[in-house]
């Protein structure tokens, strides 16, 4: 299994560091759904997870954060 290449990934998301909130989010759903499985490695989850993105299954997006204040 490829997964999917940081070029890919940046056209479907405009921030890096939601992508991988994104992926980490995702990948830790994917290893409590898998708890029984002992054979699962969180690197297959989050590679798993990257590919759910890239191929659109799951969206990134950024909401605005309305408990941010100017000083």
């Amino acid at each position: 299994m490829i997964p999917p290449s940081t070029k890919d990934i940046m056209q479907i998301a405009s921030s890096k560091y939601a992508v991988v909130v994104a992926v980490a989010k995702r990948a830790r759903v994917l290893a409590e759904q898998n708890k029984s499985n002992e054979n699962n490695r969180l690197s297959t989850m989050v590679t798993e997870a990257l590919e759910e993105i890239s191929q659109g299954k799951i969206s990134v997006e950024l909401l605005p954060d309305a408990t941010l204040k100017e000083a």
